[in-house]
Formats: C-alpha cells, structure tokens, sequence
C-alpha cells in the first residue's frame, strides 16, 4: 500500500496512472524556479501545482500592470502596482495549498551576478523570456518557455538527463522465442500440450504463445534457419492454419463430437500474433550506445570522479539518478547481459492475455516470471555494495531495461553561439512560410538580442530606442505604428546578426517577418501562453520524474499556421 494517503491518492489519480507513485514522489519533492511571473510563467506554473510539485520560486523585479491584467489570470485590478512575484505566487497556492510557493523580487542579472548559488537548490530552472544572459556553470536543467503574440518557443537544455522509465508509445513482446527459458520448453514437450493427443476441449485450451513455437521449431526442421522475414513468418502461419483444420479432423477420426461453429480460438490468436511474437532478441541500439560509454566500465568504482557529478551539493531528486548511481546499475546491467544473460538483456516477464485454462495461463505465466526474477537476483548480486538501492530498483531497472535512454542537448551557450561549420544544412531552408519555424526561431534570437541592447521587445510602448522599466501607470499604452516603423530597421540590424554568425544569408528572412515581430510589442496572448505553459510543464515533469523522453530540439508553436515544429539543427 502506498504511503500517499487515501485523499492525496484521489487528488492524482489520474496522473497516477501516468507516471504512479514512484514519479508522483519525485515530484512531491521537487523544487522548481521560474524566472519571471508574466503569463507563459503563470500558466507553466498552474500545471505544476496542480499535480502537486513540492515547491516554486518565482523571481521578478517588475510589478503588475494593466497589460498584465489582459493576459495573465492571475493578476487582477487590485494587484496593479504589486510586485508580480507576489502576486502570483499567492494565487497560485490557493490552487495547492500542499505545494510551498516561494517569490524573490529581484533583477535576474543582479542575482546571476552577486549570487550565483541562489539556483543549486532547484530541480529545474525555466526562464519565460529569451535572454542572452543565463545562468551558467550549473548542471540544473534549463528550460525556456517563450510566448510572444502568435509564436512559442519551447527549448529544454540539459547535459545529461538519464531515464529508466521512457514508456515508448509501443512495446514489442518480449517472448525470446530465438532462446526461451529452459523451462517454457519442458512445458511445450509436456504431454498435456501434445497437440496430436488433445480431445478438442483441452487443444482449444492451449495458449497460442505454446502454438507458436510448435510450429516455429517445425519451421526451423524444414528449413535450418530462425524465421526472421516476413515470407518465413507467412509460412509459420501457413502451418499453423492448417494445423487448426488437420488437429480436428483427427479429433473427429477418434469419435469426438464436435459443433459445427467450433472453433479453436486459440490457433487464430496464434496466428494473428505470429508477426510480433517471433523476432530475433536484439539490444536496441540506444541501451548499446549506453552500454559502450565509458561510464559502464566503472560501476564498481568508489571513484566519484568516473562519473558525471551533478549538483552535489543539492539534495536534488533528478540529481541522485544521473550521477555514479545510474551509472553503476547501467553498468552492472551490462556485466549482467554478456554473462548470465548470454548477451541478452533480463526478460521482461510479463505476457498478453489469451486464450486458455487458467491453470495452463498461470503456469506459463509463472516461468517467465520466474525466469525474470532470477535476472533481478543476479543483478542485485552485482549491484550490492549500492547499500541505498532496494530490490524494487534492481527489478525496475531490468524491467525497463530495453527502454533506457541517456539524452544529452546541446547547451544553450552553444545554441546562442552558433557556428557556420555545426550549421551548413540551415542553408537550405525554404524561405516560404509553409517552413517558417526556423525563420521564427531566428527572428526570436534577433529580437532576444534587441531586448538584451534596449532593455524591452521590439514594437514595445515603453518607447521607440531608449531602454525602459515599464511602471504600473505605463502599462496601458496601445499598440503604435509609429514604434513599429521605428524598431523595424534596428530588428532587422539584430536579426542579421543572428543570421550572419549562424552561416545563414540574410535574405532568408523577409521583412514581413521583422514587421510582425514588431507588431507583437513583445505582448502575450493568453491561449497561446496557456498552450506554451502546458507543453513547457509537461517537460519539467519529465525531467524531474525521469520519465518519458524530453525534447531535445527547439520547439516553435505557430498558432497562425497552427503548426508545432522541432527543429533539427
């Protein structure tokens, strides 16, 4: 029984069923920092809250204003002229009073400056505007949510995030067919599985995994070989179409009465599965390029220094997977496969439904379990100078085995940096706006740099050159032309630069975009910062849960084409 009380267990029931109690424990205990309370911010942070992430803290200087009131519902007409932070942070917890929500009014540049040591605490960093500026020399994973009038930009960036539990959209069945368990082939030579001896009753009782490899080791006398293609899986098939027909013409030879609609469902199953249960047992290729890191050739190491060492002085739940533990049970997995496994990885264990006695189901059922129990044994065996590993992440671990994955982004230093030789394909990019994202993404960077030099958006009403803090009182200025037609020319300055330093002509982008860019005076749509604060929590949760795979690539949201694009660069 889990330790989450009964109401708790009602409150996340359904994303329980997502990530259970193993995810929803780290992400009770995770502590998250959002850099700035606009909308994007806000709407990340509900669907944080909401599922029960243990803490946020919000930092932001600037107070709420009336545009604020146009975008963010959580500011109100009472909360003009209070620091945002505050504001927010107070809404937000009355949505979650389990969840402990901090603010710090504060100039990011000045924390980043004179106290860098603010962030080791946090499990995430999300920023909600594009700075040139980050924080830096720290293995926290980074994530930027931006939402500015019709375009989002999603970007996550972390050195190496590590994930047993990645819950591929689709699994194949893990049956080793190729090299069954000693056991499962004593209970297909059993006498109750001759199929030639069976009356009808108890042959249509057989499970069709058992009817598989019958016919497949028939395969392998004719032939001499594993059926690994397509035309050898049709003629598994074949004889076992031909067994359901030839197996009840005996039965009727015997005497047995047999209905005229009588059917063996169980040869049907077995011959839809044929397809997905035969396959060769391979290591992906994903857990090989694990299993060839250098990190695996010290699991046994007290050595810290052999293994990334993430955050050590955080006491952080995404931390204690990707350093010297993960490793350790990654290589210990591996010594495991090219010996008790005989290059194999731990069977899986589980089984499909399917036609049969309860009792033949269960004893089948029971050798594969066994057989994936003993894999767990001899990985614990291996792995038992890790006093704080419990049998339950020995067994996770081998369960999921085939499904590991170690993802390293390319830092965002490196993104804002950009070189011509890592960025020849951009050459190709269409200009044309069905394969706008990356001309968006670039004009993203070019207004982030005009930010960076002005100190507001391009199109912005704080003023047309001259940098501004925007006040209470200022924030109801309405979109100008005239500010549209004057960022415009220093836009496209910035954006040329974006464009020139990543190898890329600057023709690509046409002034259409600069205009637009310009247009949205930096200004958040609510809908699009609800869809962007979604899909930018969804990978936080990801990051701190160590499940399911995060996007590595940069996202761009059109919601004008309404098209979602990652790019590949």
């Amino acid at each position: 029984m889990s330790s989450m009380t009964l109401s708790r267990e009602q409150r996340y029931d359904r994303q329980l069923r997502l990530w259970g109690d193993r995810g929803q424990e780290k992400l009770g205990s995770a502590n998250v920092c959002v850099l700035g309370a606009n909308a994007v911010g806000s709407e990340l942070l509900k669907n944080l809250v909401l599922p029960g992430i243990g803490g946020f803290t919000i930092v932001d200087d600037a107070v709420v204003t009336k545009k604020d009131l146009g975008s963010n519902f959580f500011t109100t007409s009472l909360s003009i002229g209070k620091p945002r932070a505050q504001v927010v942070t107070e809404y937000l917890s009355e949505m979650n009073t389990e969840v402990r929500g901090k603010f710090l009014v504060e100039n990011l540049d000045n924390l980043i400056e004179n106290d860098p040591s603010f962030f080791l605490g946090f499990d995430a960093i999300v920023y909600t505007n594009i700075l040139e500026r980050i924080v830096s020399q720290t293995h926290i994973p980074i994530i930027i949510c931006v939402s500015v009038g019709f375009i989002g930009l999603l970007r996550v960036s972390v050195q190496e995030h590590a994930i047993i539990e990645s819950h591929p959209d689709s699994t194949k069945p893990d049956f080793r067919l190729d090299s069954p368990p000693e056991a499962f082939v004593r209970l297909v030579n059993d006498p109750e599985n001759d199929l030639d001896s069976l009356p009808a009753t108890q042959l249509s009782q057989v499970p069709w995994l058992i009817i598989i490899y019958k016919y497949l080791l028939h395969f392998q006398r004719e032939n001499g070989r594993f059926p690994t293609s397509h035309s050898d899986k049709q003629e598994v098939r074949k004889l076992i179409n031909a067994a359901a027909d030839s197996l009840l013409e005996k039965c009727r030879s015997r005497g047995e009465t047999i209905e005229p609609n009588f059917e063996l469902t169980n040869f049907q199953e077995a011959s839809r599965a044929v397809n997905t249960a035969i396959s060769e047992t391979k290591i992906p290729p994903e857990v090989l390029q694990i299993f060839e890191d250098c990190r695996c050739q010290c699991y046994g190491s007290s050595d810290d220094r052999l293994t990334p060492d993430r955050l050590s002085k955080s006491t952080s739940s995404v931390v204690n997977l990707t350093t010297s533990s993960f490793w350790k049970m990654v290589g210990a997995l591996k010594e495991y496969t090219m010996n008790e496994g005989g290059g194999n990885l731990p069977l899986r264990g589980d089984l499909p439904d399917m036609t049969s006695s309860s009792s033949r189901y269960l004893k089948l059922l029971g050798i594969y379990r066994e057989a994936a129990e003993t894999a767990v044994e001899h990985l614990a065996s291996r792995l038992s100078h890790m006093d704080e590993l419990r049998l339950e992440d020995v067994r996770l671990l081998a369960r999921n085995a085939a499904y590991l994955r170690v993802i390293r982004c390319r830092s965002l230093e490196e993104e804002l940096k950009l070189s011509p030789a890592r960025s020849d394909d951009l050459h190709l990019i269409p200009a044309h706006e069905e394969n706008d994202a990356m001309l968006w993404y670039f004009m993203l960077r070019g207004a982030a740099s005009f930010y960076s030099e002005h100190g507001r958006w391009p199109g912005s009403p704080c003023g047309a050159s001259t940098p501004t803090v925007a006040t209470a009182e200022g924030g109801d200025h309405q979109f100008s032309p005239h500010i549209v037609e004057l960022d415009m020319p220093c836009l496209r300055g910035h954006v040329n630069r974006v464009l020139t330093a990543s190898g890329v002509a600057v023709n690509r982008v046409s002034d259409d975009f600069v205009h637009e860019m310009c247009r949205f005076g930096g200004g958040e749509v609510h809908s699009i910062a609800a869809f962007m604060g979604g899909i930018a929590a969804q990978e936080v949760i990801k990051l701190i849960t160590h499940q399911f795979v995060p996007i590595c690539q940069p996202l761009i949201y059109n919601a004008i084409t309404q098209r979602v694009a990652l790019l590949e660069f």
